[in-house]
């Protein structure tokens, strides 16, 4: 009795499937709201403690929802200054990693993101980056 009993025990640990090494797929989120034209109004933070406001229309995203693209057009001239992306267009989704919706763009990962009415934020303070602040 007590060699079936193992024998049983043995084929049941056997059986068992181990999914640990399965990939993990981390789903688009989508974040309402995001959808068009966003002023870059203030950058603050950073190891050094910045505190940089930009009037609306100097740097400016375009988010299109749908394509999955934002356009940037940054026409700061004070190369000092931090701002964000260059004039350009670039990939992004929002993902939710660690419980925090981050915007990832061209694959890289720039920040935890918010949207509240008519105000947008990218917060990378967790590892001693910028809070950058967004108006319509």
């Amino acid at each position: 009795m007590k060699y079936l009993t193992y024998t049983l025990f043995f084929l049941a640990l056997l059986g068992c499937s181990n999914d640990d090494d399965a990939p993990v797929t981390i789903p688009d989120v989508n974040v309402s709201g995001l959808d068009g034209k966003w002023n870059l109004v203030a950058v603050t933070g950073g190891f050094l403690g910045v505190d940089h406001i930009f009037e609306p229309g100097t740097i400016v995203w375009d988010f299109d929802e749908t394509s999955k693209t934002i356009d940037v057009v940054n026409n700061n001239t004070d190369t000092t200054l931090e701002d964000g992306l260059s004039t350009g267009t670039y990939n992004y989704s929002i993902q939710t990693i660690e419980g925090n919706q981050e915007l990832i763009v061209n694959e890289i990962s720039i920040g935890n993101v918010k949207v509240i009415n008519n105000r947008f934020t990218i917060d990378e303070q967790f590892r001693d980056g910028f809070l950058f602040s967004f108006q319509r």
